[in-house]
């Protein structure tokens, strides 16, 4: 993964995205004689001037262009460009680019993604982003949830990667590779020792490259070489399952193009052994993608209702409805956190102004604008903030966000909570040796175990996260604690039931009553 918001580190660079065209004035003409690249910048200067939510003065860009051409430009060569405070004007702009290249042979590729990425910096929008033709199509693959890879998904255990879930045809599931195995290295390179960002960047490359991964199979006892080759994979935007006491389940890693036909689908799939009893929506960590498909989504749990309010540079506000959708007739909880933003604030906002949903989490990113993408020269593209958002109730998201319902830090805990809000009294969570976690036969991934063994004497001692056990347990102190040892008892909010053996772990809650 890359370090910046345009190679798409965060999700939150995904944004809200206008799908639909925005009438975009055309850019000022420069010298016939001029290089491409400074029509590039002259039609990057006009959309920004001419669409930017924060009304740009011509100056600002101007300057703003300049002045990080001219930071670059040392930085890159030494080059010490002079500047002069009067230039204001596309032409100062262009005239000046022209100088600086002639005077010092600049390359005319880099000068103009400079100059650009100058004007983009001066507007101090996180969210309005000068893409070039690579890291567009990287951010395309992002929002349709595309990656390079081997198919595996992993946790750190003991210093190296344990798998807990391979991808379906895949290369790590055509090599033989199963969760519970463990990769030592990568190309020879052991892992121990490396920090995260390191060993992403040795499972990263180009598609079709070749790596080597030295992985060892725990249920025959033997370390293999195998042999890999990246490939396109495409995860699924949507993931659905049915929690046991008939609670449905569905995650939206993403609003991409068919974030709503598989929702949709999942939806039908989920509910049709018996009628679901509620819903938890799972929006932790989905950094946004297209308005279309938040509204789409929508549809599926409102019949009709307004989904948001939007104001542009002119003040002029306009309403999205939702029509002609399908009410459920079950309670909702989305979960969301520090990580959920715009188009999934959106949802979440809508449902809850709606009474159809609350949420349940930590308070999310606060991301209430909107951007469109416009194409410019050679595949370069700028993503433009045109309007801010609000909820239907007029509630105001950006860089505020919204505040849960219910309000629960641990990731764990919070899908307990949701669980228990909605009812059902008995939950269980199951951790195996594999790496493989799931409450009530919902797998989820885990950054770190919610189980550990070890200490005590006699019988092996086995603790559980103290975020999970204060929230079963309804002793708030015990939240501050990292790991507590936990035992089978009966506590005033519920009894627990702790089985273990040396593949699983297994901690059953029984609540006394459904309220919590």
């Amino acid at each position: 993964m890359g370090k910046d918001c345009r190679r798409l580190a965060a999700a939150l660079c995904l944004g809200l995205l206008l799908s639909a065209a925005v009438p975009f004035a055309h850019a000022e003409a420069v010298s016939a004689q001029a290089p491409q690249p400074l029509a590039e910048v002259a039609e990057a200067y006009r959309y920004l001037l001419e669409n930017h939510i924060d009304r740009p003065a011509p100056a600002q860009l101007v300057r703003g262009a300049l002045a990080h051409v001219a930071k670059q430009a040392n930085e890159a060569g030494g080059i010490n460009l002079k500047l002069d405070p009067q230039d204001d004007t596309l032409a100062e702009l262009t005239a000046r680019l022209q100088e600086w290249q002639q005077a010092h042979g600049l390359d005319w590729g880099r000068l103009h993604r400079w100059a650009i990425a100058g004007m983009v910096e001066s507007l101090g929008d996180p969210h309005t982003v000068f893409f070039t033709a690579e890291e567009l199509h990287q951010f395309h693959d992002e929002l349709e949830n595309e990656t390079v890879g081997f198919g595996i998904r992993f946790v750190v255990r003991d210093e190296y990667l344990l798998i807990t879930d391979v991808l379906p045809a895949s290369p790590a599931e055509a090599a033989g590779i199963n969760a519970g195995d463990y990769v030592f290295a990568v190309d020879g390179i052991p892992l121990a020792g490396s920090d995260l960002q390191a060993t992403l960047d040795l499972l990263s490359g180009e598609v079709g490259s070749f790596a080597v991964l030295t992985v060892y199979k725990p249920e025959e006892k033997q370390m293999r070489e195998l042999t890999l080759a990246r490939a396109v994979l495409t995860v699924p935007e949507v993931r659905g399952a049915r929690f046991s006491g008939d609670v449905g389940y569905i995650h939206i890693a993403t609003f991409g193009s068919d974030a709503a036909y598989q929702f949709r689908d999942e939806l039908a799939r989920i509910s049709a052994p018996a009628p679901l009893k509620g819903l938890i929506v799972d929006l932790r960590n989905n950094g946004g993608g297209y308005l279309i498909s938040a509204r789409d989504v929508a549809s599926l749990l409102m019949e009709e209702g307004l989904l948001m309010r939007s104001v542009n540079r002119n003040g002029v506000e306009m309403e999205l409805w939702v029509r002609n959708g399908r009410p459920v007739s079950y309670p909702v909880r989305i979960l969301v956190n520090q990580d959920t933003a715009s188009a999934s604030e959106l949802l979440a906002a809508a449902l809850r102004d709606h009474q159809i949903a609350q949420l349940v989490g930590t308070t999310t990113f606060g991301k209430g604008s909107a951007q469109q993408i416009v194409s410019l020269g050679d595949g370069d593209a700028l993503k433009i903030t045109l309007e801010e958002y609000f909820t239907p109730n007029r509630a105001v998201v950006n860089q505020v966000g919204l505040a849960p319902d219910i309000a629960v830090e641990d990731e764990v805990a919070q899908v307990l909570a949701g669980l228990l809000s909605l009812g059902v009294r008995e939950v269980e969570l199951t951790e195996t040796a594999d790496g493989r976690f799931t409450v009530n036969d919902v797998p989820f991934p885990l950054v770190r175990p919610v189980f550990i063994r070890g200490g005590g004497t006699g019988a092996e001692q086995i603790s559980v996260r103290g975020a999970v056990l204060a929230y079963l347990t309804g002793d708030r102190s015990l939240a501050a604690v990292d790991y507590v040892p936990v035992q089978s008892k009966a506590y005033p909010g519920g009894s627990l039931q702790l089985t273990s053996s040396d593949r699983q772990i297994v901690l059953r809650f029984v609540a006394k009553d459904k309220k919590r």
